[in-house]
């Protein structure tokens, strides 16, 4: 169980509308995963926590994997983070403290590397078909990230908490 700092960049972008634009990506993917992703009730003074649960892969040879996250704010775009894996048990258990007044986010990840850089390219589902959020996690903040020209960046949400995956699991408008 570790705890880490994370720092990343998240942009809104528009979703890759062509094959050709998804061979950009494919050019360089590392890995594919479809995520869900709960919202537990806090316990005391505890930041909100999350489970998600990862298939790694499109067919045949994928694995699921379960984890337990939660993050705290540090300042923009930094969080203490700390995430562990969890039994599938432990995960089921846990959707029982589910908070009610907010549903599970859905996506598809494409982790890809563009220029020796590793992006996320998050492809929402559900209540959120037609959000992408692309993500790229640093060492520094002000490290120099060059965005990959075939995704149309709508602008840095990196300071945005309406467009973390907690405000955008909730059951109500997201606007």
């Amino acid at each position: 169980m570790g705890t880490k700092l994370e720092k990343e960049r998240r942009f809104v972008v528009k979703p890759p509308s062509s094959w050709t634009d998804l061979s950009e990506i494919f050019d360089d993917l590392v890995e594919i995963r479809r995520i869900t992703q709960v919202y537990l009730t806090p316990k005391d003074s505890d930041p909100a926590a999350r489970i998600r649960k990862s298939v790694e892969g499109l067919v045949d040879e994928t694995s699921v994997r379960y984890d337990f996250n939660q993050k705290e704010f540090v300042e923009a775009g930094v969080h203490k983070e700390k995430e562990y894996e969890i039994s599938k048990e432990k995960y089921e258990k846990l959707l029982k403290d589910a908070i009610k007044t907010k549903v599970p986010v859905e996506k598809t990840r494409f982790v890809f590397k563009y220029n020796d850089q590793l992006f996320e390219l998050d492809v929402f589902k559900g209540h959120l078909r037609g959000l992408a959020i692309l993500e790229i996690e640093l060492d520094s903040m002000k490290t120099l990230v060059e965005l990959p020209p075939f995704l149309k960046v709508l602008k840095e949400v990196t300071e945005d908490k309406k467009y973390s995956n907690f405000h955008l699991a909730n059951k109500k408008s997201n606007d």
